[in-house]
């Protein structure tokens, strides 16, 4: 099966003499570690460490390839001072890939097998059924999911996060996290008997649903959605749009 990314994805050529050095700089995986023709999921955060985009990061001999949140070129152009550094935006289509290896760059997702590729290639998965398999698998999106409001841990970007690398925009909040401290809610995958928005235990409102999706495969209405961090434990029996509901799990990607 083979979803279309190309619109709701953005491709980005990085080239110039600092551009390892300068990515390193702005994501939170350690882009200095990849061989070429390796790849890593990142996220780009502000000075406070809420997100401004993910993304993937593809090392090529002569320039890094970014698949990326859209709007994030102008976001990272505003950091270039002196630095050689070039950022355009590049001629291909995206895909993603389910048991089976199409022709183009690929990269690890969450989900399948990234495809980027100048070919059109056929697509048999929509839509509709790509973001069920997204909330089945408890994968959150960039723009539904997450926001500029969101710290990537909250989200369980595990594998978007180095904390071995040096110094990037963010990681202030980011090592104070892991070191010191906590985050207040997390992202889990429920189970729903109604649809709705506000999740309680009991009269108190505890988290928000984010994505909603009802599942064959399962058989069940499922969502994404935060909570506090005390019921973000599988079985925990919680309410939305005042039926019951259940924490299935923690989302970790």
């Amino acid at each position: 099966m083979i979803a279309d990314l190309t619109n709701s994805r953005c491709r980005l050529r990085i080239t110039g003499e600092d551009r390892i050095d300068f990515l390193h700089g702005q994501c939170t995986n350690d882009i200095k570690q990849l061989r070429v023709g390796g790849d890593c999921y990142v996220a780009f955060l502000n000075a406070k460490g809420k997100m401004r985009g993910d993304g993937h990061v593809l090392r090529l001999p002569e320039e890094l390839l970014l698949e990326t949140s859209p709007g994030m070129q102008a976001v990272l152009e505003k950091f270039i001072v002196t630095e050689d550094v070039v950022i355009e935006v590049a001629d291909s289509r995206q895909y993603l890939a389910f048991g089976e290896t199409p022709a183009g760059l690929t990269y690890r997702h969450a989900l399948g097998l990234g495809v980027i590729t100048p070919a059109i290639l056929p697509v048999t998965l929509g839509d509709a059924e790509l973001e069920i398999l997204r909330v089945e698998a408890g994968v959150p999106q960039f723009g539904v999911d997450m926001d500029e409001t969101t710290i990537p841990v909250e989200a369980g970007l595990v594998s978007a996060i180095s904390y071995e690398k040096g110094c990037y925009v963010g990681q202030e909040t980011i090592a104070r996290i892991r070191t010191y401290g906590h985050v207040n809610r997390h992202l889990v995958q429920l189970a729903l008997t109604a649809p709705g928005r506000a999740i309680s235990a009991g009269e108190k409102e505890v988290g928000q649903i984010t994505s909603t999706a009802q599942s064959k495969r399962l058989g069940k209405l499922i969502a994404l959605g935060y909570v506090r961090r005390e019921f973000a434990v599988s079985g925990t029996k919680l309410n939305v749009g005042g039926q019951p509901a259940e924490v299935i799990k923690l989302c970790e990607v």
